[in-house]
């Protein structure tokens, strides 16, 4: 019983003591829930991705494998490229062959030593433990009022059944890391600290120095930096360009420290090649190739439909950049459009908009749009799931995590 004497203050101070101990214990066994639904799933694509790495040759990995043997080469002295197709020699539309720029083969040549299967299975951890980093920067960034350890755990258990991830990992694709990449961006850009905006710049520098095309994501910082400078404001993205011009700078320079010029002229000249090489694949979801097929055209087709759709692709992200206040959905729209500015797309490239995705979850915890935002997300997973019947279905899996973006944003802060 409480002594009357007992000041109010006190009482109440004691009763708010005890509701947050409750909520922190709740949020916990939320947590420790998450961990178990996302184990066990992630338990399952473990296995399978076991059975078929053990199957001869393996069906798992085989692009991280690409990778290693480029490695291999570089450490070996040789060149990472087929010199077949450095000669001019298209290669076919299913040849595996290395086609990244020579920085990855120079950094994979660290790993040419050990075994396949222990780089397999770490490279597939750390992707997976990326999503909870990133999961936890954007809710520092974000300033939500949520447990960090529930807010991992979901993004983890969450993201086994965002199957472009999933199949990522199954194919040991540096696609993979891109959760992690975009999500330092993101976080980066909506964090004040100047050591978050650096490393989200250095990551999207990371990511367009190894897949070429997240470079897009450069004009919509550069529309975002006018735009601040425009309106006499000083915003995050600032310290995130400085960042992604000095990693940019610094890694190129390691690498032609390391290999000199040569590999760089040949990287070109496969480049150039694989332009030339048959681009209409119904594996290929880039736009251009999906409307030729559809349309019955040939591959004259997809490269005259692909300038447009590069232009279109820059257009969106200088938009959204200057009329979205939204730093999440502005951001997830440039983010969608650098998926596109290369004619060739995989079913795997849009698991680097898994971070939006967990950034409007995120704050959307506890607010009238969260049942919304939670339904988006849920159709973007289930959409992009049938994708696999019907490839085109993947862009309304997009546009959904980008609906989500903007539903996760309370009415009364947009225009």
């Amino acid at each position: 019983m409480i002594d009357a004497r007992t000041p109010a203050r006190s009482r109440t101070g004691g009763a708010a003591a005890r509701h947050r101990g409750a909520g922190r214990a709740g949020g916990w066994l939320a947590a420790v829930a998450w961990l178990l639904l996302g184990g066990g799933m992630w338990a399952g694509i473990g296995l399978l991705a076991a059975r078929m790495f053990a199957t001869d040759p393996p069906t798992a990995g085989f692009d991280l494998e690409l990778l290693l043997a480029a490695g291999r080469d570089v450490a070996a002295g040789r060149s990472p490229y087929d010199p077949a197709i450095v000669a001019g020699a298209a290669p076919a539309g299913t040849q595996l062959f290395y086609s990244y720029p020579p920085l990855v083969a120079q950094a994979m040549s660290l790993l040419a030593g050990l075994p396949a299967g222990a780089v397999f299975a770490a490279w597939s951890v750390t992707a997976v433990a990326g999503v909870g980093i990133a999961a936890f920067l954007l809710r520092r960034a974000l300033g939500v009022r949520l447990e960090s350890g529930l807010a991992i755990a979901g993004a983890v258990a969450a993201s086994a059944v965002v199957l472009p991830f999933a199949i990522g990992i199954l194919f040991g694709n540096v696609d993979a890391f891109f959760p992690l990449l975009y999500g330092l961006l993101l976080a980066g850009c909506l964090a004040w600290g100047r050591p978050a905006q650096l490393v989200g710049g250095a990551a999207i520098a990371v990511a367009a120095l190894v897949k070429v095309h997240p470079a897009s994501i450069g004009i919509w910082l550069v529309a975002r930096l006018v735009r601040a400078r425009r309106e006499g404001r000083s915003w995050p993205v600032n310290g995130v360009v400085v960042g992604s011009a000095v990693a940019g700078a610094a890694l190129l320079g390691l690498s032609l420290i390391a290999g000199g010029l040569a590999p760089w002229l040949e990287y070109a000249k496969v480049a150039g090649v694989i332009g030339g090489s048959d681009l209409l694949d119904p594996r290929n979801a880039g736009l251009a190739a999906q409307v030729a097929l559809l349309a019955g055209g040939d591959n004259g087709l997809v490269r005259m439909l692909q300038l447009p759709v590069a232009v279109g692709a820059a257009a969106v992200s200088a938009w959204s950049a200057w009329s979205r206040d939204d730093v999440v959905e502005s951001l997830a729209w440039g983010a969608a459009a650098s998926l596109v500015v290369l004619p060739v797309t995989w079913y795997h490239y849009p698991a680097a908009l898994l971070p939006f995705g967990i950034a409007a979850m995120l704050r959307a915890h506890e607010t009238a749009t969260a049942p919304r935002t939670a339904a988006l997300l849920a159709g973007a997973c289930a959409v992009a799931a049938a994708a696999l019947l019907w490839l085109p279905l993947l862009w309304v899996a997009v546009a959904l995590v980008i609906a989500a973006t903007r539903a996760s944003w309370p009415e009364a802060a947009r225009r």
